[in-house]
């Protein structure tokens, strides 16, 4: 849905040009229709003539609904789904990923232990990533994005609900929410992110699992660089 706002909005004067071209058509059918209607001799041209302008006045109200329709998502809408960030970024302590000595063979009968996902490691910011479990596979960790990015990964937490993505500026948390989803998700689509309005620069990016009740039960946290569309 808001592809369908976006995309009106960006073309808000081609559409009120092309409406305004059927208003001017259908308003000159009218016109011609009630001139043929005056001056009809015969009752069935009446009333073929009456046809005309009551077929050429639906069309002029259903354009008249459509200009409100492109006003009011234009004007409102879009407005509303415009993301501001902020372009002041705090410096930050970025610490380095641990490196993780592979162990010996696991025995047949043991659970293996979950490997930790790439994440961001950012003082303050609670993470868990987990490979197949919760995780946020691409865009990749500290990678660079642009322009409409498909997120991928998966989300298989226990008791699982829902989920959402959420992006924020370096610095204070300032969530925001991209979009939710429901459903177990492994290694496959989020969902989508517009980074088009945003600043060029750092922002977390974060995914969220949420139990049947709506409770947040765990988050997964990366970092991603957002560069200008070329």
């Amino acid at each position: 849905m808001e592809y369908v706002i976006k995309f009106l909005a960006d073309f808000e004067v081609p559409i009120y040009l092309i409406l305004g071209i059927v208003a001017v058509v259908y308003l000159r059918r009218i016109v011609i229709s009630l001139e043929e209607k005056r001056t009809a001799i015969f009752g069935l041209e009446r009333e073929a003539a009456q046809r005309k302008v009551t077929a050429a006045a639906s069309i002029l109200i259903l354009v008249g609904l459509m200009t409100v329709l492109e006003f009011v998502v234009a004007t409102f809408l879009a407005g509303e789904l415009s993301q501001a960030p902020t372009f002041a970024t705090p410096t930050i302590e970025m610490l380095t990923t641990p490196t993780t000595t592979l162990p010996g063979p696991v025995p047949t009968d043991a659970t293996p232990t979950p490997t930790l996902y790439p994440q961001a490691q950012i003082e303050g910011i609670d993470s868990q990533c987990v490979n197949d479990v919760l995780e946020i596979k691409s865009p990749l960790h500290d990678g660079e994005v642009s322009g409409v990015v498909e997120i991928t990964g998966s989300v298989n937490t226990p008791s699982l609900g829902s989920y959402r993505y959420d992006f924020s500026t370096m610095g204070e948390p300032d969530w925001q929410t991209i979009a939710a989803g429901s459903g177990v998700r492994i290694d496959e689509s989020l969902g989508s992110w517009y980074t088009s309005d945003l600043a060029p620069g750092p922002y977390m990016l974060r995914l969220v699992a949420l139990d049947n009740e709506g409770t947040e039960t765990s988050t997964c946290v990366i970092v991603v660089n957002v560069t200008a569309d070329e």
